[in-house]
């Protein structure tokens, strides 16, 4: 694997190493429950209302088990003192051969997680629209896209190879 260069941008830690959401503020981010917060605003029906809470639910367990791999490894993840951008880590020794692998093998694992959790937001939200009328789909498109922007500002980039 490639060095960790190139990972400037979105939702980074002061070393330079990206900063992982938790599996809780990734939990958030369903798309069945940004819509019913906008119930009135949308003017859901009680059906409507119904069908996205359970939609929301099923989500939420969809995504259950990639969210506990996901929140096991970051609990893990320790970013080495020498690299950690403070002070007191510029004088410590630099990290092992193996710190490092430990630490790109921790990094990529979250990384494929959250890449997964993108990419099942795409059906969410496909799901979630299909139950609205046509009326509805223009501000719940507008709400959605809001969110799923919230989304990637969560999910680091993966590093660019050089």
């Amino acid at each position: 694997m490639g060095g960790m260069g190139g990972m400037g941008g979105r939702n980074e830690g002061r070393s330079g190493l990206p900063k992982f959401a938790t599996a809780k503020e990734l939990e958030r981010f369903n798309a069945a429950d940004a819509l019913l917060n906008e119930t009135r605003k949308l003017k859901l029906t009680d059906t409507q209302v119904d069908q996205l809470t359970s939609l929301r639910a099923a989500l939420f367990e969809q995504n259950a088990r990639l969210l506990v791999r996901y929140d096991s490894v970051r609990r893990d993840f320790k970013v080495p003192k020498a690299l950690d951008g403070t002070p007191s880590g510029a004088s410590a020794q630099p990290p092992s051969r193996e710190e490092m692998m430990a630490l790109s093998d921790q990094m990529k694992v979250m990384m494929d997680v959250a890449d997964e959790l993108v990419a099942r937001r795409a059906a969410q939200v496909i799901t979630c629209l299909a139950l609205l009328d046509d009326s509805q789909k223009g501000r719940a498109a507008d709400v959605l896209k809001d969110q799923g922007g919230e989304l990637r500002k969560q999910v680091p980039e993966r590093p660019r190879r050089k």
